[in-house]
């Protein structure tokens, strides 16, 4: 039986919308810029810091989710205090195919509802968007085969509508702001109103991130971009890239492997999964810290970066991890105890 939204936001009405209210040019892929890498349009305010150094509190532990495979990634909705996590779906193909289920779960871990994506992509990185008519996700979208596996064309957003009837690229509202981007994903900043699309194309030499006013990306205006960077000063050879978070003028990202064995709890030091900083507006300006938060966990692949809203109402960088063998992973999350300076 297929479960029925709530949130009262329509794909008609989501086009209606401005972003401070989700103002909208149309439905589609719109048409990209051909804007030489590294060109920054206009500088990015400065803002706070989220720090990478200091102990890690834990979220949640253990959590199943609705489908076997691993989590991808996730995303925090820190007005109704909810936190939205993505997989690969038990479908048949969803790895080379591009097949992604969202999870829609409580701060707690317990399941809430589901969505599913077909021929979306891997599940990079994604944003969660509350209007006073509904939530609104920010994926990746248009899966193309990537060697074994796939990577999306443009990013997208769509209204939340728990169901178990798979939606497709045909149904929600394209976004192409780079002409000939590859390996797309995205990250809101809801406190700064931007988003961020991490993207390659030909004759780039690695993965870049771009930043824009969200309000603008909404209605197909590329052409203010606020920056665009590369991701590899924090990117070590032979380390995997693992998700990504923007907030204010600093991109943070994730990387690392998981242990070799998935049965036997992991032990303090032996994990390789690094944090990483680099400012919007200075690309020299960058960090990279370890981490040993979930160490104990079995498997520990790192899996994505969120914003969490604390109790104190600063936000926290958080950091997911993978955990338990094949047919069996579970989603464990975890925040830097520290805030914003």
């Amino acid at each position: 039986m297929n479960q029925q939204s709530t949130t009262g936001l329509s794909r008609r009405r989501l086009l209606s919308l401005s972003t401070g209210a989700l103002l909208t040019a149309g439905l589609g892929a719109a048409t990209g810029l051909a804007i030489a890498p590294g060109v920054a349009a206009a500088a990015v305010p400065p803002s706070q810091r989220l720090p990478l150094t200091g102990s890690s509190d834990r979220l949640f532990w253990k959590k199943s989710l609705h489908e076997k495979p691993i989590m991808q990634c996730f995303a925090f909705d820190n007005v109704n205090g909810e936190v939205y996590v993505m997989q690969r779906s038990d479908r048949a193909n969803s790895k080379t195919e591009g097949h992604l289920a969202i999870n829609r779960m409580t701060l707690s871990g317990d399941l809430i509802s589901r969505m599913y994506l077909n021929g979306f992509g891997h599940g990079i990185a994604f944003g969660v968007q509350p209007t006073a008519n509904g939530v609104v996700l920010w994926t990746e979208a248009d899966a193309q085969p990537y060697k074994d596996n796939s990577r999306a064309r443009v990013v997208c957003r769509f209204p939340w509508a728990a169901s178990t009837t798979p939606i497709t690229k045909d149904d929600v509202e394209l976004f192409e702001p780079i002409d000939g981007m590859k390996m797309a994903s995205c990250s809101l900043d809801l406190d700064h109103n931007t988003i961020a699309v991490r993207y390659t194309r030909d004759g780039v030499d690695g993965m870049r991130v771009s930043l824009y006013n969200l309000d603008e990306f909404a209605a197909h205006d590329f052409s203010n971009r606020l920056a665009d960077i590369s991701t590899r000063p924090v990117h070590a050879i032979g380390v995997t890239p693992q998700g990504y978070q923007h907030y204010g003028q600093h991109l943070y990202l994730l990387q690392g492997n998981p242990y070799k064995d998935c049965t036997t709890p992991g032990q303090k030091g032996t994990g390789n999964t690094v944090l990483g900083r680099i400012n919007f507006n200075d690309e020299t300006d960058f960090e990279t810290r370890g981490t040993d938060a979930g160490y104990s966990l079995t498997f520990r692949e790192p899996e994505g970066l969120g914003l969490y809203r604390h109790p104190d109402g600063q936000l926290r960088l958080a950091m997911g991890f993978a955990s338990g063998c094949a047919g069996s992973r579970q989603a464990n999350i975890y925040y830097k105890a520290n805030p914003p300076v």
